[in-house]
């Protein structure tokens, strides 16, 4: 349901767009997976100690990806544009306490940034790679409970800002003349707490993700 949405939002601005743009005017929707490291576990300082419901640290937050990019200069092979992108994540598991429940990890964003895409001796290929920043708001480092003298007890549900940075790499293939394939892209990258919260307050990320590109002919 949410990639239809994805789609058909992407289609929509692509549309209102077209008269007024270029062959480098493309939008796009993914599904992607996301994983997040260096998150502290409160359910081991329970007594007994607990696991987290996504152990070692790290949750693996699953969703939505839709974004526009506008490549507007050429350097030899080399076409440099525009991105931007938001993100709609969720995992039923916490690597901040033992919490297993629909929604249980959250991490919403949005990223600007530069991308390069490279020509190839197969004009039917587009490998790209790009660097964006941008705000996220998620709860992967709050946990769901509290330990007080060993004893574990609800908390309310807390969201934290933070600013996000990644690079990422992969390739668009054409498939039909306005829509091109995204079989993966590959990013890296850190998510540093703004205030105050719990856990550590920088993060590593590493996502995968796949999907469609729409674009002029």
């Amino acid at each position: 349901m949410f990639l239809r949405k994805v789609f058909g939002l992407g289609v929509a601005a692509f549309l209102c767009l077209a008269g007024e743009a270029h062959a480098q005017l493309g939008v796009y929707g993914m599904y992607e997976g996301t994983n997040t490291t260096n998150v502290t576990c409160f359910a081991l300082q329970a007594t007994p100690p607990q696991q987290c419901s996504s152990p070692n640290g790290s949750v693996k937050p699953f969703g939505g990806v839709g974004g526009a990019y506008y490549d507007f200069k050429s350097f030899g092979p080399i076409r440099l544009g525009v991105d931007a992108r938001g993100e709609f994540l969720h995992a039923n598991k916490s690597a901040a306490d033992s919490t297993g429940e629909s929604g249980a990890t959250r991490l919403h964003g949005a990223m600007g940034g530069v991308r390069a895409t490279f020509h190839t001796h197969y004009n039917w290929l587009k490998p790209y790679a790009q660097i964006s920043a941008g705000w996220a708001s998620s709860n992967v480092t709050e946990p769901h409970s509290v330990v007080n003298s060993g004893f574990i007890s609800p908390a309310p549900l807390k969201f934290d800002n933070f600013i996000k940075y990644e690079g990422f790499v992969g390739t668009d293939i054409r498939i039909f003349p306005i829509i091109d394939l995204r079989p993966i892209e590959l990013g890296i990258g850190e998510m540093n707490r703004v205030g105050t919260g719990n856990g550590d307050s920088s993060l590593g990320v590493k996502s995968i993700g796949a999907g469609l590109v729409f674009h002029l002919p």
